[in-house]
């Protein structure tokens, strides 16, 4: 059983929990009482009180929040900065890491755009027709795939997306710089391929433009390498490249009729 208070406590407490004084002041005054103990006496004494709501008064109201939300949503306003320049235009006094800290309340994250080649209604309809034409394929025949593509690969950096975060008053820093080397640092070409099994053998492209007989002379070395390593067949195998000219050239269409491939063209 828990033990009551003496009464000359209670009185205090009933007197500054009638006056609404905050529990901080009252666990203040009287030393040695818990949270638990002051709430349970000022449920006693005062059962209807209604205590001040603790905290800094919101920013933004619920209607302003739900109102970028949908702009955000469907995309009027699309970044961060645009986000913070509308609320400052409304009169909001409000900094660009507070307007982050609001938009990462509602669930929202800065993510890197996802890349989609720019189709026309003539190449999707091609699309949905090849996936049409796989759709009944086991997990059998697509163990059979070899897949291929020729990939470059920069000796200095990426060409992938790089940002950084920043305030709009910022001073420029030293993180902030993408740096980079006279004459770009250098790439190479390289072509590969993969199997169910594993990777193929890659091949160092030579600079310049890679032409049909460049392409047939990769096949015949590197591609066929790759085969035998993995015990495979080329009549049993379908192999897989893009539309690139120099792939579907009248040389390299002869090249798989004469080895007896299955040249697997990717989606138009």
């Amino acid at each position: 059983m828990v033990r009551a208070l003496s009464k000359n406590k209670q009185e205090s407490i009933k007197s500054l929990v009638l006056q609404n004084k905050p529990y901080s002041v009252i666990m203040e005054r009287i030393p040695n009482l818990k949270k638990s103990t002051l709430s349970r006496y000022a449920n006693k004494f005062s059962p209807g009180r209604v205590t001040a709501n603790p905290g800094r008064k919101a920013v933004l109201s619920v209607t302003t929040k739900s109102y970028i939300r949908k702009q955000i949503i469907n995309g009027t306003l699309k970044t961060a900065k645009a986000v913070h320049k509308y609320l400052v235009c409304t009169g909001h006094a409000i900094s660009y890491s507070g307007t982050i800290k609001v938009m990462k309340s509602m669930n929202f994250h800065a993510k890197i755009k996802v890349k989609k080649p720019l189709l026309t209604k003539v190449q999707k309809a091609r699309r949905l027709a090849w996936a049409e034409e796989h759709k009944n394929w086991t997990s059998d025949d697509w163990r059979r795939m070899v897949f291929s593509d020729e990939i470059k690969v920069n000796v200095y950096g990426s060409d992938g997306c790089k940002y950084y975060w920043s305030r709009p008053d910022d001073k420029l820093q030293p993180h902030h710089l993408d740096l980079t080397v006279k004459g770009g640092g250098g790439s190479i070409m390289v072509w590969g391929c993969i199997t169910y099994d594993g990777p193929g053998y890659a091949c160092w492209i030579s600079e310049g433009t890679m032409k049909a007989s460049d392409y047939v002379g990769i096949l015949g070395t590197t591609l066929m390498d790759s085969l035998e390593y993995y015990g495979y067949h080329p009549q049993d195998i379908y192999f897989q490249q893009d539309n690139d000219p120099k792939h579907t050239s009248k040389l390299a269409r002869q090249w798989f009729k004469d080895n007896n491939f299955k040249a697997h063209l990717a989606p138009p």
